[in-house]
């Protein structure tokens, strides 16, 4: 979900303040159990999951406007998915399987389609009554089941005047996205290209939401491995693998508008957030914009194939946005 975002088990989360260890929650497994190769027809039915619910974010963006609320937004996610035969795979949610602490016994089940985030709003924003306003930055989560198979996928949409700073917020990411998309090989660790994704934002000033990360995705809404975007020593140690075809991984950096901070072994800290009382929205303690995008992708013989795309089986990468990408990593 973006309850598909989970927290590593294997991370230290001390810059959760107010939240407990997991903030998605769930039965501890390995990051890289059980990983499953998906057959072609697997596949096919995981990209008809995509379809739908790149449909509903087509939807959504375009009611994401000014004077709109959170929860008309996810009404109108929510009629679009099961009006092309799906189902709301957020609506009843209480925690991942990947990560490490039993809150999903305590949490109250997610209660709409989608995850909406605004502004200073990190991640599992709780539909409601809050109203958009000009300046906005609204990042959109969701995903469907559709004849058993799960897809994910997220926007982040800019409504009205937005700042400077916080469209290239959201330029970072989708660069971020767009990069590791076009990465992806077989035979590459996943680390490879998570360094490449957290190059962009480190260069570009900006601070990665590194405790969240993304997660396999078939018949469950999150299965191994996870799939982080950035590095650290006990990913490497405990968490890493190789990209295989037949692989199906949600991918899903989330920036903050925030100078990155490091550890003492270089790596990057998470951004300091706070749980809601609602138990699923994760605030930024600093008030900062953040930014959240996402796919479901199948790796292929020759790369990637995006499979929440709408007309899935083309690349939804822009030429203009690969070459932003690369040019970061190499310029």
């Amino acid at each position: 979900m973006n309850a598909g975002a989970t927290i590593a088990p294997q991370r230290s989360a001390r810059n959760h303040r107010g939240a407990s260890r997991s903030a998605v929650g769930g039965t501890a497994v390995s990051p890289r159990a059980a990983m499953v190769l998906r057959s072609a027809d697997d596949i096919a039915g995981i990209r008809a999951a995509g379809q739908v619910v790149a449909k509903a974010l087509e939807a959504a963006r375009a009611a994401c406007v000014v004077g709109a609320t959170t929860a008309q937004i996810d009404a109108v996610i929510r009629d679009t998915i099961t009006s092309a035969g799906g189902s709301p795979v957020f609506m009843g949610y209480r925690g991942s399987n990947l990560s490490g602490s039993d809150l999903s016994a305590s949490r109250p089940a997610f209660p709409a389609a989608s995850c909406i985030s605004v502004n200073e709003e990190l991640v599992h924003g709780v539909p409601g009554d809050r109203v958009i306003r000009s300046g906005d930055v609204v990042a959109i989560d969701t995903g469907a089941r559709v004849d058993g198979w799960c897809a994910d996928s997220a926007i982040t949409v800019c409504v009205g005047n937005v700042a400077a700073e916080r469209r290239a917020l959201v330029d970072c990411a989708e660069r971020m996205l767009a990069y590791a998309v076009t990465a992806i090989r077989p035979g590459l660790r996943w680390s490879d290209i998570a360094r490449g994704i957290e190059r962009i934002a480190t260069d570009a000033g900006f601070a990665v939401a590194v405790d969240f990360v993304g997660h396999g995705i078939g018949r469950d809404l999150h299965e191994p491995p996870q799939v982080p975007c950035s590095i650290y020593e006990s990913y490497l140690e405990r968490g890493d693998f190789t990209l295989r075809p037949g692989m199906v991984l949600a991918i899903e950096p989330m920036v903050v508008l925030e100078r990155p901070t490091r550890n003492d072994r270089g790596e990057q800290i998470n951004p300091a957030v706070t749980l809601r009382s609602d138990a699923w929205t994760m605030t930024v303690n600093s008030g900062a914009c953040s930014c959240h995008v996402e796919h479901t992708i199948a790796v292929t013989r020759d790369g990637a194939e995006v499979l929440t795309a709408l007309g899935a089986g083309t690349s939804f990468v822009q030429p203009s946005a690969v070459a932003r990408a690369t040019s970061a990593l190499v310029g």
